[in-house]
């Protein structure tokens, strides 16, 4: 009886150490699980991509903050994530272009076309892209193609226009104009560009001074006041001899020292003088930070990357 006693006690002791056993290894691999689940949402994550908006959005602040390296890098990760997307390929284009590097510039806004075709700002950017080579011809086509996916944009009728104008179609680019402000009556650029086209032609300067007291009325900084003053009544001999009507001509004021950064709030061309009939350098973008370098009248001298110098309109920035 002992012998079986202490028989049953042995195996009820050997039952018990296996169990024991079997719930520590089932503690061991539960534990283990939990601890592989935790690292796996952990990785999960930290290692999320970011969405295409999310880099788009970080671009347009490191445009703003004028970082330019990590807006290019930020849109660049944007058409990883979403390469069939036009947008980053238009941003990217313009950072490009801020970075005075025209022909990687023309190829993203191509990329973007080629996805869309139908992208009007991106044939807009193009336009610019050729208008600053002084590629007439294509500049126009890209302008007329961003007017017919978008007639209510002014920024793109004055673009054609301006393009228009350049080419010595003037008939043109006065419709333009004239659209232009029908669409917004109170733009100033829009007047102050048709004033400018109005000047130039002998037999329509005075419609172009009516056009600068519009300027003058809705956007004094524009333009300065008329260094021409009437005149006083001519001779009765004087007046037997007709003369023609003479220029709008604009004071020229002495250049004032800065070095600031101002922040574009529009899009302009770059002015080889403080003077919007002057050659055109180069183009600005809104939202865009430019280096002052002086302040004539009322343009402002910029310095672009590349180590050109030109004028922009004070207006254009902040």
């Amino acid at each position: 009886m002992r012998a079986r006693t202490e028989d049953g006690m042995r195996w009820q002791c050997l039952d018990n150490q296996h169990g024991t056993q079997a719930g520590g290894a089932l503690r061991i691999v539960t534990a283990l699980r939990i601890g592989l689940a935790a690292v796996m949402i952990i990785a999960i994550a930290g290692c999320h991509p970011k969405t295409a908006e999310e880099d788009m959005a970080a671009g347009d602040q490191a445009v703003q903050a004028n970082k330019l390296p990590d807006a290019q890098a930020d849109y660049q990760a944007a058409i990883s994530t979403a390469p069939n997307d036009p947008r980053p390929y238009v941003a990217l284009g313009k950072v490009y272009l801020l970075e005075q590097k025209s022909d990687p510039a023309e190829l993203e806004f191509m990329k973007a076309l080629d996805l869309d075709p139908k992208n009007a700002e991106a044939h807009d950017a193009l336009g610019g892209v050729y208008a600053a080579q002084s590629r007439l011809e294509l500049a126009e086509a890209q302008y007329r193609a961003a007017v017919a996916l978008d007639p209510v944009n002014t920024g793109y009728r004055l673009n054609l226009g301006t393009t228009l104008q350049k080419e010595n179609k003037l008939s043109s680019a006065e419709a333009e104009f004239l659209t232009a402000i029908g669409l917004q009556p109170k733009n100033a650029h829009a007047h102050l560009a048709l004033a400018d086209l109005l000047n130039v032609q002998p037999d329509r300067r005075s419609e172009a001074q009516a056009e600068y007291g519009e300027v003058r009325a809705l956007d004094p900084s524009l333009i300065p006041v008329a260094a021409a003053t009437p005149e006083a009544a001519p001779s009765v001999a004087a007046a037997a001899v007709p003369s023609a009507p003479a220029p709008v001509t604009h004071a020229v004021p002495a250049l004032r020292q800065v070095n600031r950064k101002f922040l574009l709030t529009h899009d302009s061309p770059v002015y080889l003088d403080a003077d919007s009939s002057s050659q055109v350098l180069a183009q600005v973008h809104r939202r865009r930070y430019v280096h002052v370098i002086g302040i004539e009248g009322n343009y402002l001298r910029i310095k672009m990357r590349n180590g050109t110098v030109g004028f922009i309109p004070a207006s254009a920035a902040e």
